[in-house]
């Protein structure tokens, strides 16, 4: 098998003599450090350090903030009042409908979170047992969970150079006779730079392709044409701190109209319409509620215009930054709005004592993902063995990088002090600008945006 991977028998010859999941399942009442101590070398040595802590007067800065409009809360008043609350209740339809709107696509289905969404996707792409999905290690854990949900087996992709995501051609790499779908995520808001040729690789190989647009909703590729619309199906996420939100919750919408009747019984336990209970496959339960559709609702049309802000924010943050040796922005695509901005430094020392110093300013960050080949859980079970994997790329970018505040309630003044207290790390004689917000702002501004009547007022 090409890339390193083992097989499961090999996995069992050289990991599973010493190690079962139920030891793994009793570890977990014991402490961190015990459970730790166990991991092999390769993956101690790459863990993240603890998270930094606030300023003794706590987060000034959010590293994002739910945004959302009065006619929310008054959509969802109208939901209650209407008894409109259900998965089954009007709102998730109309939800349904604004986003084949926004999407140009025939099938849209909303669900209970984008893992979910995810997840009803795979099992429409008839995976299983044997079946190989590529994926890329730099994600959300999310990712792999789902793959192996369907019994299926996620292949890890290294990054492109200079991408946080993979290409092309580190998809070939890990391709195997048993590839049956890949999984692109757009990581953090960046557009995959080769998704139109992945695309036509996909279509040429027989492959499935899910776009995982959890974190590029309303994010358009080089060629201008919106994610999520290059691949068979697309799964989103709706948790809080997306630039959409419904609390939680996501949706899944797919390119043929002949994936609905499957994707809408998929997400209701395999319900059968003529039947109602009979079902003839196994099926979650990942419906959206009518109050969280009625919340999101609203904001699908907003999306165009929040992304732009993100776009001036991402370039707030380039022109602040520019120069400063030592440091590096995460990569810029032609249509420029991240879901979160990224930097990456020299080294992991740096970062992390870069992350402190903005914690001090009450300046909160978040290291990029953990690679999904070195998380513990591949240390044990049928995933025995894949942490040996190199993904020198991806393993480089989550030991050096991190993301700034992001959100739609950033101002230029904002991003101005976060990049010199930045500055004053590289350089100490610089000064600190004084900080042009006061604890608990960004709550002010959401509750004055509540306050405002909505547009059907």
């Amino acid at each position: 098998m090409s890339g390193g991977y083992k097989t499961e028998m090999q996995a069992a010859d050289t990991v599973g003599k010493m190690w079962h999941p139920s030891l793994y399942i009793g570890s977990i009442l014991e402490s961190h450090e015990d459970r730790v101590s166990i991991l092999p070398d390769r993956i101690k040595q790459s863990m993240p350090s603890p998270e930094p802590k606030p300023s003794e007067g706590g987060w000034l800065y959010r590293v994002l903030e739910p945004y959302y409009s009065r006619e929310c809360v008054d959509n969802v008043m109208e939901a209650m009042m209407g008894g409109q609350i259900s998965s089954g209740a009007s709102w998730p339809r109309k939800l349904a409908a604004e986003v084949c709107e926004l999407y140009k696509v025939p099938v849209a289905l909303p669900t209970s979170s984008g893992a979910s969404a995810l997840h009803v996707a795979l099992l429409a792409c008839n995976l299983g047992p044997h079946d190989h999905v590529l994926v890329p290690a730099l994600t959300m854990v999310a990712v792999a969970n789902m793959v192996k949900m369907v019994g299926a087996k996620p292949v890890y992709c290294d990054s492109a150079k200079g991408s946080v995501n993979p290409g092309t051609a580190d998809l070939l790499k890990k391709a195997t006779p048993r590839t049956k779908a890949v999984i692109v995520c757009h990581t953090y808001g960046v557009a995959c730079k080769d998704i139109a040729e992945i695309a036509a690789l996909c279509k040429e190989k027989g492959w499935w392709l899910i776009e995982d647009i959890c974190e590029a909703m309303g994010t358009r590729a080089d060629t201008g044409e919106l994610v999520g619309t290059f691949g068979d199906f697309a799964v989103t996420s709706l948790y809080a701190n997306k630039p959409i939100t419904a609390g939680d919750g996501g949706w899944v919408h797919a390119r043929e109209k002949k994936h609905h009747d499957r994707l809408k019984s998929l997400i209701n336990h395999g319900f059968d319409p003529a039947y109602h209970f009979l079902h003839f496959e196994t099926a979650p339960n990942a419906k959206m509620n009518g109050l969280g559709a009625a919340f999101v609702c609203s904001q699908v049309k907003m999306l165009p215009l929040l992304m732009q802000h993100r776009g001036r924010v991402a370039s707030w943050y380039r022109e602040g930054l520019a120069g400063i040796d030592g440091l590096s922005c995460i990569e810029q695509r032609q249509v420029d709005a991240p879901w979160v901005f990224g930097v990456e430094t020299r080294d992991r020392k740096t970062r992390d004592a870069l992350r402190d110093h903005l914690a001090a300013q009450g300046v909160e960050t978040r290291n990029y993902f953990y690679p999904l080949h070195l998380e513990p859980v591949n240390f044990y079970g049928d995933d025995a063995g894949v942490y040996d994997v190199e993904l020198p790329n991806a393993e480089h970018l989550a030991q050096v990088g991190f993301y700034l505040p992001t959100h739609s309630f950033l101002e230029r003044a904002d991003t101005q002090f976060i990049c010199s207290v930045i500055k004053s790390y590289y350089q100490p004689e610089a000064a600190v600008d004084e900080p042009p917000r006061q604890k608990g702002w960004a709550d002010a501004e959401r509750t004055k945006s509540l306050q405002q009547s909505s547009p059907a007022s």
